[in-house]
């Protein structure tokens, strides 16, 4: 009796996906916008054939992910998804346990968001950025370069990478380096080297390639700056 139980809930979820799927679907085939009317739930367990059991665990899949909304005496409306949000949500169950090669895709992603968006930090930065990234920076060389790379250090260093992603004026790529940064700060412990010199000294050089506007330098700097924190993720998850 239990594990009919547990076959019927299966399918039922997994006709609820299904659906879920489609109404997705159907609302970029129908051109809908944000704001827009689709169905009440109602209506989308008549037009899709299914129970209001099935409709309504699949519309409630859509509104955690914000693709639909419900609005009191209106049913439900087309929503606009926040990449940053969902991203936000998966990743700490996408690396769940922290190793492994989920969490080496996790770091190869923070490394290709902060290499491609050096580039467009050294044609967005406002001298107000700039200001603030050199005293971020000689913050970082006064913290490491006698304590080495402490709790308060690499506090100093995440601000210093935050900033230069917030330099590139699209929210997206500085939300989503952010979701990925904040779990590796609150979820691993990546052992690193006691002598912050290396560290320092290209902060300082990343700093002057972008107020020099030279894309190439700070691009290849930040290049040898991320590979060693990506080396040190891809150890880890060796046998």
């Amino acid at each position: 009796m239990m594990r009919g139980n547990k076959t019927e809930e299966k399918n039922a979820h997994s006709l609820a996906n299904t659906l879920a799927d489609r109404i997705h679907r159907d609302t970029i085939e129908k051109g809908l916008h944000e704001g827009d009317f689709f169905m009440t739930v109602d209506q989308i367990g008549e037009h899709y054939s299914v129970s209001r059991t099935i409709a309504r665990e699949a519309v409630s899949q859509l509104r955690a992910l914000g693709i639909l909304h419900s609005r009191q005496r209106k049913g439900l409306l087309v929503g606009r998804p926040d990449p940053v949000e969902l991203m936000a949500r998966s990743v700490p169950f996408y690396a769940r346990g922290h190793q492994g090669d989920e969490l080496l895709r996790l770091a190869q992603l923070r490394y290709a968001l902060e290499l491609g968006a050096i580039e467009l930090a050294v044609s967005a930065a406002t001298d107000d950025q700039l200001q603030c990234l050199r005293k971020t920076a000689k913050k970082f060389e006064s913290i490491a370069g006698t304590q080495g790379h402490t709790q308060e250090a690499d506090n100093i260093d995440a601000a210093f990478h935050r900033q230069i992603l917030e330099m590139t004026g699209n929210p997206l790529i500085a939300g989503m380096h952010g979701v990925l940064s904040d779990y590796f700060h609150a979820s691993t412990q990546l052992e690193q080297p006691p002598d912050a010199s290396r560290a320092i000294q290209e902060h300082e050089m990343i700093v002057g390639a972008i107020c020099r506007r030279d894309r190439e330098l700070a691009r290849t700097v930040m290049r040898s700056h991320l590979e060693e924190s990506l080396r040190t993720v891809q150890e880890r998850g060796e046998p």
